[in-house]
C-alpha cells in the first residue's frame, strides 16, 4: 500500500481519472487562493468497498483473520485490479455527494479552485499504520501540489483528510502555512427550502467530534435547515465508532460495531446522518435491517 500510494497518489488500484471525474461538469479554475481538496477518500470508498467484501470472504476460511491480514497487505497489484469491482451506485453517491458540497460551497458565496488530477489522496492510512517515512514522502509531495495552485486555504469534505491537514501535516512539513477548514465550517445554508421538522439523528464522526470539536456547525446547519435534531445517548465527544476504520483487517467484527451503533441510533430516529464516508458505508451496510435509512449530511442540506 505504502508503495502504490508513492507511485500513484492513492492507496488501492483506482483509474486515472476516477478523483476528479465528478468535477469536469464544473470547470472550476485550477488555481487560487481556496482549493477545494478532497482528498479522494469519498471518490475511494466504492473501491475500498469493493476489496472489503473479498477480505470478509477470506477472514471466514480457517485460517481466518490471518489470512484476512497477509492479503491486505500483500495482495499483488494486478490480482488486486482483478477483484475490486466497484459498486457503480457507490461511484454515483460518492460524485454526487462531492457535487452537493460543492454547489453548498458555491450558493455561500465560497470562490474556489480545484486540483483536478492533483486532487491525490492525503496518505492518511500510511500515518495511522506508522508508515511514518512514506507518509512523509506523501504528504510533502500533496503539500507541494496544494501549493502549485497558489493556495493559501484549504477546503476539505471529510474528517480524516481535515484532520491529517490540520493537525498532522504540520509536523512532518517545514513551512507548513495553509489555512484547513471543513466546508461545514463555511457553509450557510439561509433557511432555504425547510424541512419543517423531520427528524433525524446525528451519528458524530469520532475526528470531528474528539480530535477537530466539530460538533456545532453540523448541528446548528440542520437546524437552520428545518430538521428535528435527535440525540442519541453516545453522540457529540462522546460518540461510538462506526467499525469503519478496522475494516481492512477485521470485517466481520467491524461489521458487528456497525450494527451495534445502527441498533443505537435508529432506536432514536430512523434517519441517520453522517458526515464522513466510512461512516456512511459502514453504517449503511446494516441499515436496512433496522429499517433505517443513512444519508450524508450535503445531501440533507
Amino acid at each position: 500500500m505504502g508503495e502504490l500510494t508513492l507511485k500513484t497518489g492513492y492507496p488501492v488500484p483506482v483509474p486515472e481519472d476516477f478523483s476528479y471525474k465528478w468535477a469536469l461538469k464544473f470547470n472550476f479554475s485550477r488555481k487560487g487562493k481556496v482549493i477545494l481538496y478532497t482528498g479522494a477518500l469519498y471518490q475511494l470508498i466504492p473501491y475500498i468497498e469493493s476489496l472489503s467484501l473479498y477480505l470478509m470472504a477470506m477472514e471466514k476460511s480457517d485460517e481466518g483473520g490471518y489470512i484476512a491480514l497477509k492479503l491486505a497487505r500483500n495482495i499483488p497489484r494486478e490480482i488486486i485490479n482483478k477483484i475490486v469491482q466497484p459498486d457503480k451506485k457507490l461511484i454515483s453517491w460518492s460524485y454526487n455527494v462531492l457535487t452537493s458540497i460543492s454547489n453548498l460551497l458555491m450558493k455561500s458565496g465560497i470562490d474556489f479552485a480545484y486540483l483536478y488530477e492533483n486532487d491525490i489522496y492525503s496518505g492518511v492510512l500510511l500515518y495511522d499504520m506508522g508508515d511514518e517515512n512514506r507518509f512523509k514522502l506523501h504528504a510533502n509531495k500533496v503539500f507541494k501540489l496544494i501549493k502549485q495552485s497558489n493556495a493559501e486555504k484549504i477546503i476539505t469534505v471529510d474528517p480524516h483528510t481535515t484532520n491529517i491537514l490540520k493537525n498532522v501535516y504540520p509536523k512532518y512539513i517545514d513551512g507548513f502555512d495553509i489555512e484547513v477548514n471543513s466546508y461545514l465550517e463555511l457553509i450557510d445554508v439561509n433557511g432555504e427550502n425547510k424541512v419543517n421538522g423531520y427528524p433525524v439523528v446525528i451519528h458524530d464522526s469520532c475526528i470531528y467530534a474528539r480530535g477537530l470539536s466539530l460538533i456545532d456547525p453540523p448541528r446548528n446547519l440542520l437546524s437552520k435547515k428545518g430538521y428535528d435534531i435527535k440525540e442519541a445517548r453516545r453522540s457529540k465527544k462522546i460518540t461510538y465508532c462506526c467499525g469503519g476504520p478496522i475494516e481492512s483487517i477485521f470485517p466481520s467484527l467491524s461489521h458487528e460495531i456497525a450494527k451495534n451503533r445502527v441498533e443505537e441510533l435508529s432506536n432514536i430516529s430512523s434517519n441517520i446522518v453522517t458526515m464522513c464516508p466510512i461512516c456512511y458505508i459502514n453504517l449503511n451496510k446494516v441499515a436496512s435491517n433496522y429499517k433505517a435509512k443513512v444519508y450524508d449530511i450535503s445531501e440533507m442540506l
